[in-house]
């Protein structure tokens, strides 16, 4: 069994983040982390449209000198370490790879344009090509994470092509989309709906060509609007409503929300109150759509938004299509359609159900509370280091703090924060507590990581290593 003091699922954008870290880390002083990451499919897959509905072509939402290092201020966590991170971490930098290319100046020159998801992953390829100290591969798929005693370390076990091995960790980080959301549907309907994972080819063989249909579209985001951008694009003469459960918004975030996503803290954002950060989350990041994009399908006379919250999917009694049933202002509504695609998202947690046994599973909700079924706006608490918390050894989901620790968390928006926030129990040495300006005071001591932690009340406290 392969030891490391962190193993990474999914090898996308916060996994190179993190890798960019470690290999700086390690070249400056060998050997101090072990990384492992392991990868079902090609590394960064989804950027280059090999996985669901993306195709690679869409405009990347952030500037892509919000790259792998971003916002290189590690000094506030790591003092004079971390101004010597950033130095290392600016050679693996969106600079660095467009000036390997010689493509650099060209790209200034042009107005240093948004590019394509396929681009940013291509540099993603590039950065893990190059962040390689201390940084371990693992091609092959997750099929069950169990916990040791008492060591309380995690084991993966991996379907690799020779065979099933088993790697262990200190800590644990779950990254990618997760699984799409789940729409009620009648059984009799599936054939006719598609949703996040579906493949674009999927989607064109089953619509017909040479007549118009209609096709509903349910989701506020990103997905749904370039799910109807390909749509019009393969099926011109297609009828696309989109289903939104608030107004559509536009994204256009000025210089103050660009700080909220690099640095939580300059606006105390663990302090705000709930309401407030899911309304900055939802108007900034999760329901609002490219304004490039729109501007595709904004002279186009058949799309239409309606407002409302889909609930369920019926066949038609014909056979023929189905029915969307949807709550409004108005009520209870329901809509014919030849064809609908759910884009509501996808949802971390439920494949932390498919990955954790259900003794794995009743163990954690032991020590963190309930997680599975509790109710959907109970907010998950994560901690500073996007742990959740009560859970040691440490399971950190980048994906799902951004509601407790930043909205960038989620996102593209800060890397290098999150990569730091990631190996901060690993850099910082117990004996003292991280405040949230970065600042370390003197605290009482407090257990180690390798002390069993029954008791969800466990903090661990941190100053950085001198």
């Amino acid at each position: 069994m392969s030891d490391a003091d962190l193993i990474i699922v999914g090898a996308g954008a916060k996994a190179a983040a993190i890798a960019a870290k470690v290999h700086a880390l390690n070249s400056l002083e060998p050997g101090t982390i072990r990384l492992t990451i392991i990868e079902a499919n090609k590394r960064a897959a989804s950027w280059a449209g090999e996985n669901g509905m993306t195709s690679g072509e869409e405009p990347l939402a952030v500037p892509p000198i919000k790259d792998v290092g971003y916002p290189y201020e590690s000094h506030e966590l790591f003092g004079e370490l971390g101004d010597a991170l950033d130095h290392a971490v600016m050679s693996l930098s969106w600079q660095q790879y467009l000036i390997g290319k010689r493509e650099y100046a060209r790209w200034v020159n042009a107005g240093s344009p948004a590019v394509r998801h396929r681009d940013f992953g291509e540099y993603l390829n590039w950065v893990f090509s190059r962040a390689s100290a201390g940084v371990n591969h693992v091609s092959g798929r997750v099929t069950q994470v169990s916990l040791r005693e008492p060591d309380e370390q995690w084991v993966v076990d991996v379907a690799e092509p020779s065979g099933t091995k088993q790697y262990a960790g200190n800590a644990l980080v779950l990254t990618g989309p997760g699984v799409h959301r789940h729409l009620p549907h009648d059984q009799e309907a599936a054939s006719r709906m598609f949703h996040n994972d579906s493949r674009r080819s999927d989607i064109a063989a089953a619509i017909p060509t040479g007549a118009s249909c209609e096709v509903a579209i349910v989701g506020g985001g990103e997905s749904a609007l370039s799910c109807a951008v390909f749509l019009r694009e393969f099926r011109p003469d297609a009828i696309l409503t989109i289903y939104t459960p608030t107004l559509p918004l536009s994204r256009g975030e000025s210089f103050v929300e660009d700080r909220v996503f690099s640095n939580p803290d300059e606006v105390g954002w663990s302090s705000l109150d709930q309401q407030m950060r899911r309304d900055f989350i939802r108007h900034c990041d999760c329901g609002v759509f490219d304004a490039g994009s729109l501007a595709t399908i904004a002279r186009d006379d058949h799309v239409r938004f309606i407002i409302g919250r889909a609930v369920h999917v019926a066949a038609q009694d014909s056979g023929d299509g189905i029915r969307l049933d949807y709550v409004s202002s108005e009520g209870v509504n329901s809509d014919p359609h030849d064809f609908i695609v759910n884009c509501t998202g996808f949802d971390l947690l439920e494949q932390l159900r498919g990955l954790f046994p259900e003794e794995l599973r009743a163990v954690i909700e032991r020590r963190v509370g309930q997680l599975w079924d509790r109710p959907p706006e109970a907010e998950v608490s994560f901690g500073r280091f996007l742990e959740l918390e009560g859970m040691r050894p440490r399971l950190q989901i980048p994906g799902l703090a951004g509601l407790s620790q930043g909205p960038g968390f989620a996102n593209l928006g800060c890397l290098g924060l999150l990569s730091n926030r990631v190996l901060a129990p690993l850099l910082l040495r117990p004996g003292a507590h991280a405040d949230p300006d970065g600042s370390a005071r003197d605290s009482a001591p407090v257990p180690h990581e390798s002390t069993p932690a029954d008791d969800p009340d466990t903090k661990q406290s941190v100053t950085p290593a001198t």
